[in-house]
């Protein structure tokens, strides 16, 4: 989710997959894909910048959970691979 500031002073959160387009005539509309468009406050580069960092912190959390679990640091798992015990192994 990204917060945004409507030009009518509202601030809410906006789903970034729900984004459609976005344009600048002027002022910067943000178009849902349900036909609802919103007019910002925030220039389309501020827009772009917030969805960016919003999926880059969605990958980062994906990418350190396998399975639902807590990832392994690299060097555990190749200890565990190649047989020498990791802490709280016997």
């Amino acid at each position: 989710m990204i917060a945004v500031t409507c030009r009518n002073g509202k601030y809410f959160a906006v789903d970034p997959d729900h984004i459609e387009r976005i344009e600048h005539h002027g002022d910067t509309e943000v178009h849902l894909v349900d036909g609802t468009h919103l007019v910002l406050d925030a220039g389309i580069d501020q827009v772009l910048r917030l969805i960016a960092e919003d999926r880059a912190g969605a990958f980062a959390r994906r990418s350190s959970l396998l399975n639902g679990y807590a990832a392994m640091p690299p060097a555990a798992r190749v200890a565990r691979r190649i047989g020498v015990p990791t802490t709280g192994q016997a």
